[in-house]
């Protein structure tokens, strides 16, 4: 198991590697990512990581963004819920009109075709599918892939727009000790584990930024404008990225690869016309556009949080935006879907629901 681990870590580090030195945005998460893929499609055996690597990944990316949390980010990001509300709804109404389109050309049945399209997060959307009668495999292929797509797709768009040019990269601030290192991953561990105690979604990113920020706030732990060293957010991006690849199965897409042209249809479509939404708002609110793309763009909080915090966009709003969306989608989004489910139900087998 041993071998194993090393073999798939020491592959995604060698995408990284090669992404870094074609100057490739957000490199070591996305070589990690592309490596894993095409290794996984060309039939590579033996890829294995824990499914703590993507944790701890994900716990080293809460931290780095709780670092840079300020009473005047903070407002700033209250300050657009609204915005928020819109935006997520909006996203929802797009997802919903692929759903349908999914629905009546592919020939599935209504609630896998919602769940499958609805942007709330792959282990959430097949947990509720697997509650209501949805089909979980096509469910999974189509958040596997859609995640893949817009993870891939979004750091190369907001790089290559000429609005990237008037960002301001983030100041490097200075890195913390070796004792205070140790110190903030306790702090975002602790953080984490409250987090799934609680059910937050994505707990381990979430509660890690949330506890983070509080210390870095009202502490003198960390002193001011702290980061993480490189070395910690390279090997997080490569953990995630090697979890995110290793969710493809060979033999999965083999077996429904009607689904899986499908999956990859819906993930462009989505794309684009979400890039169309974030461009579109941005301009009515007067809000910096790769800021709502990355906002807006569905392909996970943790993802698009890094890469905003990589060009230099403002993370810790794109951060709020994202979890907006996720908790809708997850709270009021699947109590209708629920309710609708049962409804239904009882209108079909008004005499089961009786007994």
């Amino acid at each position: 198991m041993l071998l194993r681990l090393l073999y798939t870590l020491l592959l995604g580090a060698l995408g990284g590697l090669l992404f870094a030195v074609l100057h490739s945005p957000l490199p070591w998460l996305l070589g990690a990512l592309v490596t894993t893929v095409v290794c996984t499609f060309l039939g590579v055996r033996n890829l294995w990581i824990p499914k703590w690597f993507r944790q701890v990944g994900l716990m080293v990316i809460g931290i780095s963004l709780g670092l840079r949390m300020t009473p005047e980010i903070w407002d700033a990001m209250t300050g657009h819920i609204g915005l928020m509300l819109i935006a997520t709804i909006l996203t929802v109404a797009i997802s919903l009109g692929n759903a349908w389109i999914f629905h009546k050309v592919g020939k599935v049945d209504s609630i896998t075709a919602i769940l499958s399209n609805i942007p709330g997060g792959l282990s959430e959307m097949v947990t509720i599918g697997q509650s209501v009668g949805g089909n979980q495999q096509i469910i999974s292929i189509f958040h596997s892939i859609r995640a893949v797509i817009i993870v891939l797709c979004t750091p190369f768009i907001v790089t290559w727009l000429p609005h990237h040019d008037t960002l301001q990269t983030a100041a490097a601030g200075h890195v913390l000790q070796f004792g205070q290192t140790l110190m903030i991953l306790a702090v975002g561990a602790i953080g984490a584990w409250l987090a799934t105690r609680c059910s937050i979604p994505a707990p381990y990113l979430l509660g890690a930024l949330l506890l983070t920020a509080v210390i870095s706030m009202n502490t003198s732990l960390t002193g001011n404008n702290p980061v993480l060293t490189g070395f910690l957010v390279k090997a997080a991006q490569v953990f995630i990225g090697v979890s995110i690849g290793l969710g493809f199965k060979r033999e999965d897409i083999a077996r429904n690869r009607r689904f899986f042209l499908f999956g990859l249809m819906h993930s462009v479509l989505l794309f684009v016309m979400v890039i169309l939404l974030a461009v579109g708002t941005a301009y009515a609110t007067g809000t910096e556009v790769l800021t709502m793309i990355l906002a807006t763009a569905p392909g996970g909080i943790a993802e698009m949080s890094l890469t905003a915090l990589t060009i230099g966009a403002d993370p810790l709003l794109v951060t709020a935006f994202q979890l907006f969306r996720v908790l809708f989608v997850l709270t009021l989004f699947s109590f209708g879907v629920r309710t609708w489910v049962n409804r239904q139900r009882r209108f079909k087998h008004p005499q089961e629901t009786r007994a």
